[in-house]
């Protein structure tokens, strides 16, 4: 008799974890094994489509790795507050051949095309679009970045937001590509 109880108990205490699991967020984001930080990345030069020749991420100290990556999609765990740099690498070659413009072949290293993501809360599950587009302006190359990235909150609404930011090619050589966001 006492073994039935404890078992009946126990179901009970199951079940109201699974009902309390699928209704309140804490729980529910508690929970969560998926990746953390989902995206995808596009980027045109010259209104020609460019893929980077390599991702990365960075995670404040604890080093640089390949960004896991399919096409366009990438996911990272997450789910750790700090910084999150994801960094494309350019191709000065590759860019030479899409737009012939010799300005690119001078250039002798690729530089790198970075968002860096600040995690605030261990519970976010982020979604981001990030976009870049390369174009000459009067000479002057010039990438206009966009980032699209969504938050679920406490009270189960969605937050998007919208950073955009201008750079000059050549500043982006000098590593000042650099686009900050999720502060």
């Amino acid at each position: 008799m006492k073994n039935k109880k404890t078992v009946i108990t126990i179901c009970i205490g199951l079940v109201l974890l699974v009902i309390a699991a699928g209704t309140l967020p804490d729980v529910r984001n508690l929970i969560y094994r998926g990746d953390r930080i989902i995206g995808t990345f596009t980027m045109t030069v010259a209104g020609n489509e460019y893929d980077p020749v390599d991702e990365m991420l960075e995670f404040e100290n604890e080093g640089t790795q390949r960004l896991a990556s399919s096409g366009a999609d990438f996911s990272i765990k997450g789910g750790k507050y700090g910084s999150y740099k994801i960094s494309f690498v350019l191709d000065n070659k590759e860019l030479y051949k899409l737009t012939g413009d010799k300005q690119f072949d001078m250039y002798t290293s690729n530089p790198l095309l970075t968002f860096q993501y600040v995690n605030t809360n261990w519970r976010h599950v982020t979604k981001m679009r990030l976009s870049a587009e390369m174009d000459s302006i009067n000479g002057e190359w010039v990438v206009n970045t966009k980032v699209v990235y969504s938050e679920h909150l406490e009270d189960e609404s969605v937050s998007e937001n919208i950073v955009k930011k201008s750079f000059n090619y050549s500043g982006v050589m000098l590593g000042n590509g650099i686009i900050q966001f999720g502060i």
